[in-house]
């Protein structure tokens, strides 16, 4: 089942304001409802979501009992990305090509010995028997197989392409022939998931020490391998950015090993960067789209996050040529928060409408028109527009973008909101019967949409004001 951008959107803001427990609960839910075989949800995009959700919130995915799928994608998972936006790029696996890899190995005729070492596996899991052979034998088989596939698809366009309509698009044929490649690494991939813990928000002595080893024997075994090892840390650290210091660790080590070893060390600042220009570029074409706020301040925040992470780890190494670049992203994220707070004032002002004046009446100020309801959409989305306009001081403090502009246009959806509650007020004491009661419901929706702009005293006084006028005769 596949959903419209927007409508992933809207699920995704949903599912983002799930408590934890209940992302948990609805996350075990799904993951049954998808291994029974149920094909009336959106199974993928539920579970990237409530993982991203429950990451965010320092939760966890709910313990699920042990497979041959999940024992095979595990030492991969640190490369796993929910949302791939633009082009496939290096070390970053969708998480949307696992089953289709997985359903490839398990049909394929030159996968057959992996289909067959996996359901051993899935038998001896299900018996608790011991499976330390039993995963092995299934790697081995895994990798001659993907060898053999990738080397059928590399000489036949007709192979490949067949493959390509299998997996659903070319990023998942690359995302597949990746793992191939990372398969001579595993052995030591495991060995960074044992030394570096999963979320580790920072690293000992001994960690550096010993990611130091391990970079050394993977890049004496490939250069390609050295790379892939660095680039798993901005899955495996607490937050991405953090893996930057590991960066600096080496580059600036006085080991003449690590100093021939640094094309492949350099690789990690620049796969961050490409992440943080990613982002900026993504809030950039954000800007011509129609306004989603909830989803505009979640990458808002996660952009400045991550600017603000490496900007000290670069700061701290005094690399100016880095803090440069990261200004120059921020300055992007900053244009386009502009453009965000104006549409905001722009969704804010469509639930609240004025009637069209005609005539003389043109030169009077214009009245509040609640002779058409508003549907529960609009106000949902003025509410988070609204949001977003009092989040944006600090988040164009936090994008080092100007201030002035951002603070006169809080000021005016301020006033604009006040002005229209008041004039609503007004509607309430000369209206009578129906014509009242629609007042009196459009001054509740817009009440509660302008909630984070105004102070609590102010709505109260307007609620009070607007039930003395509601009795007038």
């Amino acid at each position: 089942m596949s959903l419209s951008p927007q409508k992933k959107e809207r699920l995704s803001a949903f599912l983002g304001e799930l408590p934890v427990a209940a992302a948990v609960k609805l996350f075990a839910a799904v993951e049954a409802d998808r291994a029974g075989g149920g094909e009336g949800l959106p199974h993928d995009d539920i579970l990237n979501d409530l993982r991203a959700a429950l990451k965010a919130r320092g939760g966890a995915p709910p313990n699920r009992p042990p497979d041959a799928k999940r024992t095979f994608f595990t030492p991969f998972e640190d490369y796993f990305v929910s949302i791939r936006t633009g082009k496939k790029r290096k070390a970053q696996i969708a998480r949307t090509s696992l089953d289709p890899i997985w359903r490839i190995m398990m049909t394929d005729q030159a996968m057959t010995e992996t289909a067959l070492a996996a359901a051993a596996l899935d038998d001896a899991y299900a018996a608790g028997r011991e499976t330390k052979q039993l995963i092995s034998a299934m790697f081995l088989a895994a990798e001659a197989g993907l060898g053999r596939l990738c080397g059928h698809a590399a000489k036949s366009t007709s192979t490949r392409e067949a493959l390509i309509a299998e997996l659903g698009d070319e990023a998942a044929m690359q995302d597949l022939e990746e793992i191939h490649s990372l398969m001579e690494g595993v052995d030591m991939l495991r060995a960074l998931r044992s030394i570096v813990p999963s979320h580790s928000p920072s690293l000992t002595e001994e960690q550096y020490y010993q990611l130091r080893q391990l970079f050394l024997s993977a890049h004496e075994q490939s250069a390609q391998l050295g790379e892939y090892m660095l680039l798993a840390l901005k899955g495996r650290l607490e937050s991405p950015w953090r893996a930057l210091g590991v960066y600096y660790h080496l580059a600036r080590s006085a080991d003449e090993k690590l100093a021939a070893a640094r094309e492949a060390i350099s690789a990690l600042p620049e796969s961050l960067f490409e992440d943080l220009e990613g982002m900026a570029r993504v809030l950039e074409r954000s800007g011509s789209a129609p306004l989603h706020a909830q989803t505009v301040l979640a990458r808002l925040s996660y952009f400045a996050d991550f600017a603000d992470g490496l900007a000290n780890h670069a700061a701290k190494a005094g690399d100016n040529v880095f803090l440069n670049r990261i200004e120059a992203c921020r300055d992007i994220a900053g244009e386009a928060h502009e453009r965000f707070s104006e549409l905001a004032l722009a969704t804010m002002r469509a639930v609240m409408p004025v009637r069209v004046t005609r005539g003389s009446a043109r030169l009077s100020p214009p009245r509040p028109d609640f002779s058409k309801p508003l549907n529960a959409e609009m106000i949902d989305d003025a509410r988070r527009a609204s949001m977003l306009i009092a989040a944006a001081p600090e988040n164009a403090r936090r994008l080092g973008a100007e201030a002035g502009a951002v603070r006169a246009l809080v000021e005016d959806a301020c006033n604009q909101a006040r002005t229209y509650a008041n004039d609503l007020v007004a509607e309430i004491r000369a209206a009578e019967g129906a014509e009242r009661d629609a007042a009196k419901r459009l001054l509740t929706h817009v009440l509660t949409v302008v909630a984070p702009l105004l102070k609590s005293d102010e709505i109260g006084l307007i609620r009070d004001r607007a039930a003395a006028a509601a009795v007038t005769a």
